[in-house]
Parts: C-alpha cells; sequence; structure tokens
C-alpha cells in the first residue's frame, strides 16, 4: 500500500535527523499523480500527465533555529542529503523565537471513500471521451455555439506525516473536475457560459450536463445590453458564492492575517456582521466536501470548525497550524495545508460548508423585482482586508432580472463592495448545495451588491 510505504519513509528520515542531535523533526512524504486534458475551439488542444513524489524535512535545534528542504525524488540517498541540508540551512538562520512546538501526537481515523480507484487509474482516452460529449453537446444545442472549451482533470494524492514527537499520521484522497465554457456567436455578436463540477469520484461527473447547462447561458448572452452602475439586488449561482467564501478564507479566517492585523474577524469580534441566516463551517471530514482529509500537513487530525455563526465570526472563526497557534499559546485547529497545496504559506480553511436555507433559484428570481442574476466571478481580489471589500468582474453567463423573470443578457459588470455590507442583509438561501473546490455552497440572493461600471466586453 501507497501510504504504508509513505509512512515507513517519513519515519526511518525523522530517526536518522534525531539521530544527528536536532531538537525536533518533522518529514512530509507525498506522492501526487495529475492527469490534465485542455480543449479549445471544440478540440482537445493540451493532455498532459504529472507524477511529483518528493520529501519536505524540516528540523529545529535547539536554539530555536529552523531550516526546511524539500526534494522531488523518494531515493533514499537523497533523502539523507536532504537531512543534511535542513540542518545547514537551520544552522545558518536566525532563531525563530515564536517558535513553541511540532504538533504532538492525537488520535485519528482514515476516512472511508476518500479514494476512489477509476478515478485514480483514469487514462487519457477516458479524458477525451469525457470532452468529445462535452463538445458534441454544446454543438447540438444550437447552430448560434461558435466553440466549446475548458478543461477534465483527475488527480490522486498521497502523502504522510511524522515527527520526532511521536506523530504518524497518513492520508490518500482523489480529486475530478471538469469546467465547460461555451462561446456562441449572433450577427457578430459573442455570448458565454460556463458550467463546472467537482468531485472526489470522476465518475459523478457528467460532462453533457455541464455542456447543456454552459450552452444555455452562451446562447442567451449573445447581444447584451448595457446598465447603468449601482446597487441592485443580486442572485448569486454557487460558482459565484463558493469565489466569495474562497475570498473570505484567505482574507479573514487565517490565522497569519488575523494576527498581523489584516483579518477583517479582528475589528468584528463576537459582532453580528452577516446575516442570521448565514452559517459557515470548515469540515473535512463532511462527505459533501472535496478535499477529504482525516489530517492536516502536519499530521493534526482535521476538525470542526465554525466560521460564522449565525452571522457571527469571533475568535473561534481562526484557523491555526502549530506555529501560528504556537504564537497565542494555543493548539493547532488543523489547518495546515497539505502537499497539493504548498503554494500557499498560512493556514486555511478548504473544506467549507454553507448551511443550506429553504429556497431555491426558482424562487430567488421569482421574488426578485430588478435585479441582476451572477453566473461566475472572475479575477476577484480584495482591495481592504480589514473591511472585506473586494473587487472582480462578473461572467459568462450574466442576466438581468425584471419583475420575477430573467430578460435580457447584460454587459459584464465590476462590482467593488465590502462583503461584510453584501452578505449583511441575505433575503434567500438555496436548499441544494454544490462543490466548488474549497467550498460546498448553494444559490444565495443578496440585497444589494455595489456595480461600479461596466467591461469591455
Amino acid at each position: 500500500m501507497v501510504v504504508k510505504l509513505l509512512l515507513e519513509i517519513a519515519g526511518k528520515t525523522v530517526k536518522n535527523a534525531a539521530e544527528k542531535g536536532v531538537s525536533q523533526a518533522q518529514a512530509i512524504v507525498f506522492l501526487i499523480d495529475k492527469m490534465l486534458t485542455r480543449f479549445a475551439n471544440s478540440q482537445v488542444h493540451q493532455n498532459v500527465a504529472i507524477r511529483d513524489g518528493g520529501i519536505l524535512v524540516k528540523i529545529v535545534l535547539h536554539d530555536k533555529k529552523i531550516g526546511v528542504f524539500r526534494i522531488s525524488t523518494l531515493e533514499e540517498i537523497e533523502i539523507g542529503n536532504a537531512v543534511d541540508q535542513a540542518i545547514k540551512v537551520a544552522r545558518a538562520t536566525q532563531p525563530n523565537e515564536d517558535f513553541k512546538s511540532l504538533p504532538e501526537p492525537e488520535p485519528w481515523t482514515a476516512i472511508e471513500g476518500a479514494f476512489d480507484k477509476e478515478t485514480a487509474s483514469c487514462m487519457p482516452e477516458y479524458h477525451a471521451q469525457k470532452v468529445k460529449e462535452a463538445i458534441e453537446t454544446a454543438h447540438s444545442k444550437s447552430p448560434m455555439v461558435k466553440a466549446v472549451a475548458g478543461y477534465i482533470s483527475t488527480d490522486s494524492i498521497s502523502f504522510a506525516v511524522a515527527n520526532s514527537l511521536g506523530v504518524s499520521s497518513s492520508a490518500q484522497l482523489t480529486t475530478a473536475s471538469m469546467k465547460t465554457t461555451v462561446i456562441s456567436e449572433k450577427n457578430g455578436s459573442e455570448g458565454f457560459g460556463t458550467a463546472e463540477k467537482y468531485s472526489r469520484r470522476v465518475g459523478d461527473i457528467d460532462p453533457t450536463v455541464l455542456a447543456e447547462d454552459a450552452a444555455e447561458k452562451s446562447v442567451k448572452s449573445v447581444n447584451p445590453v448595457k446598465i447603468s452602475a449601482g446597487e441592485y439586488e443580486v442572485v448569486l449561482s454557487p460558482l459565484a458564492v463558493g469565489t466569495i467564501c474562497g475570498n473570505l478564507a484567505y482574507i479573514g479566517f487565517s490565522a497569519r492575517p488575523f494576527q498581523e492585523g489584516r483579518s477583517f474577524v479582528k475589528y468584528h469580534l463576537n459582532k453580528q456582521v452577516f446575516d442570521e441566516k448565514l452559517n459557515l463551517k470548515d469540515d473535512a471530514r463532511d462527505p459533501r466536501t472535496l478535499y477529504a482529509l482525516p489530517v492536516d500537513g502536519e499530521g493534526v487530525p482535521k476538525k470542526t470548525l465554525h466560521l460564522i455563526k449565525n452571522g457571527v465570526v469571533s475568535e473561534e472563526s481562526i484557523c491555526y497550524d502549530s506555529f501560528m497557534a504556537g504564537r497565542e499559546n494555543k493548539k493547532s485547529t488543523g489547518h495546515s495545508l497539505p502537499p497539493l497545496m504548498m503554494y500557499y504559506d498560512s493556514p486555511l480553511p478548504f473544506n467549507m460548508i454553507v448551511e443550506p436555507g429553504e429556497s431555491n433559484l426558482e424562487e430567488m428570481i421569482n421574488e426578485t423585482k430588478m435585479g441582476i442574476f451572477v453566473t461566475f466571478l472572475h479575477y476577484v481580489m480584495p482591495v481592504e482586508h480589514t473591511k472585506a471589500v473586494l473587487t472582480g468582474l462578473t461572467r459568462d453567463g450574466t442576466f438581468l432580472i425584471r419583475n420575477g423573470e430573467l430578460t435580457k443578457p447584460i454587459v459584464n459588470m465590476r462590482f467593488t463592495d465590502s462583503v461584510l455590507s453584501a452578505l449583511n442583509e441575505i433575503p434567500l438561501i438555496g436548499r441544494n448545495l454544490e462543490t466548488v473546490e474549497g467550498a460546498t455552497v448553494p444559490p444565495i440572493k443578496l440585497k444589494k451588491l455595489r456595480f461600479v461600471g461596466l467591461s469591455t466586453y
């Protein structure tokens, strides 16, 4: 079994480091298989398969000097060299007085169903067939369909963590995702539509459903009209809600911005800053989430964390790894990032779930007199972290709602608004949840969102 072998390598690496007289040592051993097929202009244009295996060694010396070294091989001699290099790095650094300790071992249990053999063994032919189904379905929808683009991805990750305090944990996970974007044209005007699906099982992804959804929005999006900037009622698809949740996680719920005074949570502790109907948790053991991991990147068991409770944020909303927790004499909440997410430098929630409501998308539209339906939010960026001000563009299916009906497509618009204000009044929350990578969310209707201008397309 792969994880058993990875655990053995991690344990041997830590033992090797301990024999060299270090204070503490940690080894993260990982093996990642990724297969990606991209398509554009209604044809496959790229197919890549990547295997990335290696080890990340962390060394703590007795004077709190810390060294980290990563290699992309599992050869025994190179792992031994990595330990030596990590020690050299540690000796060359300044002591880190904020460091308290690597995590102590805690009981953990594996998650059933997190790993799917069909997804892990997916071949390029399977990807190509699914792409073909999406392309053919989209073009059959209307002669206006000009081109189909997107990707399908299947990933498998296994990792093991061991440290000199006794931690010995492992995880194995598969993920699959597909995005389909359809471009339509009529009398020189283009329309765009998009649809996405995420799952731990590639068999859950139906390319025809995605293509039909994207094509329908695309065909309806030709000849968009311009509307003036201002505040509008907004109905957000799960794709758009997921984007907002992801940005809130990054700017608000991570320990680093909280400790550095950049998190909006720090300035609104124990206050109801969101609508009381809004509840958001992070729970990697919930089967509805994508990244179902029993432990985090330091081997700490994953726990449920309530980020927003009845609209209220508090100190319990903050995600910690062992280092950030040590700064406040707290324990890690199990949010150190695993190997597949090492491009971030701060603990993050990536299994968020919005508590569902009692509504559906049709009811949200029916109860909107004058508003905007948003399929997708593009290039969303934080403007003012402490006030949770975000800016971004609508994209791939933006429609005017008038008197309870979707009417005309509109030219994409830029929004700039505080999420604290936008989510302060939520008339309706959907009952059906969709997984959008790091968040599992329903459609949501907002009382108002501020749009500040038009896009050029």
